[in-house]
C-alpha cells in the first residue's frame, strides 16, 4: 500500500474517532435532559386526566411543556456542536493504543505544504504509517449505555403509556332539579268551575267506585292548576280516566238490557208477571222491584190466593224466565259451532283445491260476518248471564217452591226484587260514572279549543274572570270586547243582532219562558239600545236614566237612580214586582234582560242574577235534549253556560 493511502487510512481512523466523542458526548446530554420532559408530561397528562380542565388551561399547560423541551433539544444540540481540540480522534487513538501522538503529528504535518516539510516531519509521518497499522476507533471512542438514565427513561415512559391507558371514573353530581316542561295553563275561573264540578259530584255521589274515579278527576284539576302536566300527559290522564270509568260499561249495560228483555219476554206469558214483564221491558227497575214485592204480597195473600191455573202459568213463566238467558246462550253456541265448522269447511276445501269458487267465496265471507255477529251477541249474553244469574236463581227456586209452598215462592220473589233493586242502585252508579265521563268530555273539548288560542285569548279570559267576579280589568269597557258572552265573541250564530236579545235573524231563542215569553241567549246582540251586548263594556246606547243627569237613548238601561222605582221608602205598603224584586241585586232594570245587561258590566255575581241564569240554563238542557240544537253547537252552548255562571 502506498504511503498516500496509509495516510488517509489514518485521517478516517482519526474522524471516525471524533464523531464518536462528539456523538457519545451529545447522547449523554440527551438522557440527562430527557427526564425532566417526560416529568412535565407525566403530570400535565395525569392533572388532565384527574381534572379534566378546559381547552384554554390545557393550551397553557402545553405552552408550558415548551420549556423542558426546548432545553432537552437546545442541550444536546449544544453538546453535539460544543467546540473540541483540533485531532481529538487522533489525540485519542494515540491515548488508546500508545503510540506517543505519532498519529496526530503525522496528520499535523500532512497539512504543511510538501516542500515545506523538513526531514524531520517526513520521518515522523513514515513513522506513523509504519507503526499506527490496526487502529481501533470503537476502542479508542466507545458509546457508552449510560444504563442509568435508560432505565429512568424506560420507567418515566411506561408510566405515560399506563397514565394514557388509565381509565379514570367521573365523577359527576347530578343535581335533584325539576324537569322543566311547558305546562298547559287553564285560567283560574275554569279551574274553579272543574273544582265545583269536583266538589259537586262528590257530595252527591256515594259509590266507592265513583268517588274513586271523582277523586283522580280532582288531583287532575289541581296538578293543572299548580302547572305541574303539560298538554301531552294531561290528555293522556284524561284518556286513562275515561278509559278506566268506562271500563266495558257499555257492553255490560247492552248485555243487562237484552238479558232483561228475554226475562221479561217469558213473564210476559203470565198475567200475574205481566205487571213486572212491563216494568222490565221499559227498563224501569225501581217499578219492576215494586212490581214483584207486589206479586210475593199477593201470593202471601190466604184470602184472595191465585187459582191453580194463574200458579201453573206463573210456574212455566217463571221456569222458562229463569232459563232464558241460558237457553238463549246455548243456541247462541250451537249457531257459533254450525258457522265455525262451515267456515273451516271452506278453509279446507281452499286449502285443497288452491281456491274457491265464486259462490263459496261469497258464502266464506257471509259467515265470516255471521261469525262476528255471533262473537258480538254471545260477549252480550256471557255479561247478561253474570249480571243476572242471582235472579235468575231466585226465579227458578220460586217457579220450584210454587206448587210446594206459596210462602216460600214469595220469599224467594222478594229476593228477586232485592236483586231487581241491587240492579236498579248499580243503574244509577252507571249514570253517576256516565255523567263524569261527561265532565271529562267538557274539559278535553275545553282544552282542545283552548289549544287553537293563543296567549292573548288566555288573557281574555283573565279579564274576562275577574271582571265576572265583579272586579274591573282595564281599560274600561275595552278590555272585554268581543270576548265576554254577549259580545261579539259570545255569539253562537252568525247573524246581526234585533233590536232585543234572541230577535233578528241572528238571535237564538231558547224557548218559553215564563208568561209564555221567549227566553233569548243571554247578552246576544241587543242592537244600539244595549250597547252591542255586554262585550262591548257599556256600549253606545248607555244613556242615564230618567231621574238621573239626562233621558237615555233607545232601549239601553241607565246608569242613574229613579228614587221613584221603589215606591216611597215611608209607605208601606209600597211593593215591587217579582222580576224587580231579582234585578235588585244589580240595581239596574227590572227584567231579566236587564239583570244581565247589568250582570255584564257589574259582574255574574249577586241572587237575582243566580235566578235568572238557572231559568236560561234549565231550558239550555231542555233545549239540547231535544235536539233543538244542531250537535256541533251543543259544545259551545255548553261553553257559553259555563262562561257566565254565577259567581259567588
Amino acid at each position: 500500500m502506498s504511503r498516500e493511502a496509509e495516510l488517509k487510512r489514518l485521517a478516517r481512523a482519526a474522524n471516525r474517532t471524533g464523531f464518536r466523542i462528539r456523538f457519545d458526548h451529545a447522547l449523554h446530554r440527551t438522557l440527562l435532559l430527557l427526564p425532566p420532559v417526560l416529568l412535565y408530561a407525566l403530570g400535565a397528562l395525569i392533572w388532565i386526566k384527574v381534572w379534566e380542565p378546559g381547552g384554554a388551561r390545557v393550551f397553557q399547560v402545553m405552552l408550558g411543556g415548551l420549556v423542558p423541551l426546548t432545553v432537552w433539544i437546545g442541550g444536546t444540540i449544544h453538546a453535539w456542536l460544543q467546540p473540541r481540540p483540533a485531532y481529538a480522534g487522533a489525540l485519542r487513538l494515540d491515548q488508546h493504543h500508545g503510540l506517543h501522538d505519532r498519529v496526530s503529528s503525522a496528520l499535523e504535518f500532512i497539512e504543511v505544504p510538501k516542500e515545506q516539510r523538513s526531514p524531520f516531519m517526513e520521518a515522523a509521518i513514515d513513522d506513523a504509517v509504519l507503526t499506527a497499522k490496526d487502529l481501533e476507533p470503537s476502542g479508542a471512542a466507545p458509546i457508552h449505555l449510560y444504563l442509568l438514565e435508560l432505565l429512568l427513561i424506560a420507567f418515566l415512559l411506561l408510566s405515560l403509556l399506563g397514565v394514557w391507558l388509565l381509565y379514570v371514573p367521573k365523577y359527576v353530581v347530578i343535581e335533584d332539579q325539576t324537569p322543566q316542561i311547558n305546562p298547559l295553563v287553564l285560567s283560574p275561573d275554569d279551574v274553579d268551575l272543574f273544582r265545583d264540578i269536583a266538589d259537586q259530584m262528590k257530595q252527591e255521589n256515594k259509590d266507592p267506585e265513583v268517588l274513586a274515579a271523582v277523586n283522580k278527576f280532582n288531583q287532575l284539576v289541581e296538578d293543572i292548576a299548580d302547572r305541574r302536566l303539560d298538554r301531552q300527559e294531561v290528555f293522556r290522564r284524561l284518556e286513562h280516566l275515561e278509559r278506566e270509568l268506562m271500563k266495558g260499561a257499555e257492553a255490560d249495560k247492552e248485555g243487562l238490557d237484552e238479558g232483561l228483555k228475554a226475562i221479561a219476554q217469558e213473564l210476559k206469558k203470565s198475567d200475574l208477571t205481566k205487571p213486572v214483564a212491563k216494568e222490565l221491558e221499559q227498563k224501569k227497575l225501581s217499578d219492576a222491584e215494586k212490581a214483584m214485592k207486589k206479586l210475593a204480597e199477593r201470593l202471601r195473600n190466604k184470602k184472595n190466593p191465585p187459582t191453580k191455573a194463574e200458579l201453573e202459568k206463573l210456574r212455566k213463566a217463571m221456569q222458562k224466565a229463569s232459563e232464558a238467558n241460558a237457553s238463549r246462550a246455548k243456541a247462541l253456541d250451537a249457531a257459533r259451532k254450525a258457522a265455525e265448522d262451515e267456515k273451516k269447511r271452506l278453509l279446507k276445501k281452499k286449502k285443497e283445491e288452491g281456491k274457491l269458487s265464486k259462490q263459496d267465496k261469497s258464502l266464506l265471507k257471509k259467515k265470516e260476518r255471521e261469525l262476528e255477529r255471533l262473537n258480538r251477541e254471545k260477549d252480550k249474553t256471557d255479561r247478561a248471564r253474570r249480571q243476572l244469574s242471582r235472579l235468575d236463581r231466585e226465579l227458578a227456586q220460586a217457579a220450584q217452591d210454587l206448587m210446594r209452598e206459596l210462602g216460600a215462592s214469595a220469599k224467594d220473589l222478594e229476593e228477586a226484587a232485592e236483586d231487581i233493586n241491587r240492579m236498579a242502585k248499580q243503574e244509577m252508579t252507571d249514570k253517576e260514572k256516565e255523567e263524569l265521563r261527561k265532565r271529562l268530555q267538557e274539559m278535553r273539548e275545553l282544552l282542545r279549543q283552548q289549544g287553537k288560542g293563543d296567549k292573548k285569548q288566555l288573557q281574555r279570559l283573565l279579564r274576562f274572570g275577574q271582571k265576572a267576579r265583579g272586579g274591573k280589568p282595564g281599560k274600561g269597557g275595552q278590555d272585554g270586547q268581543g270576548n265576554q258572552p254577549g259580545g261579539k265573541g259570545g255569539k253562537l250564530r252568525p247573524g246581526q243582532g234585533g233590536s232585543r236579545p234572541g230577535d233578528g235573524p241572528g238571535g237564538i231563542s231558547l224557548g218559553k219562558g215564563q208568561g209564555g215569553k221567549s227566553i233569548p241567549i243571554p247578552g246576544q246582540g241587543a242592537g244600539q239600545g244595549a250597547g252591542q251586548g255586554a262585550g262591548q263594556g257599556a256600549g253606545q246606547g248607555s244613556g242615564m236614566a230618567e231621574g238621573g243627569s239626562g233621558k237615555g237613548q233607545g232601549e239601553g238601561w241607565g246608569t242613574g237612580h229613579d228614587p221613584n222605582l221603589k215606591g216611597d221608602k215611608s209607605e208601606i205598603k209600597g211593593s215591587t214586582k217579582d222580576v224587580t224584586a231579582v234585578a235588585s241585586d244589580t240595581g239596574q232594570g227590572t227584567a231579566s234582560s236587564q239583570v244581565i245587561s247589568g250582570a255584564a258590566q257589574r259582574g255574574f255575581v249577586g241572587r237575582g242574577y243566580k235566578q235568572v241564569y238557572t231559568d236560561y240554563q234549565t231550558v239550555a238542557e231542555d233545549v239540547m235534549n231535544r235536539d233543538d240544537i244542531p250537535p256541533g253547537y251543543k259544545s259551545y252552548v255548553r261553553r257559553y253556560f259555563q262562561l257566565i255562571r254565577p259567581r259567588d
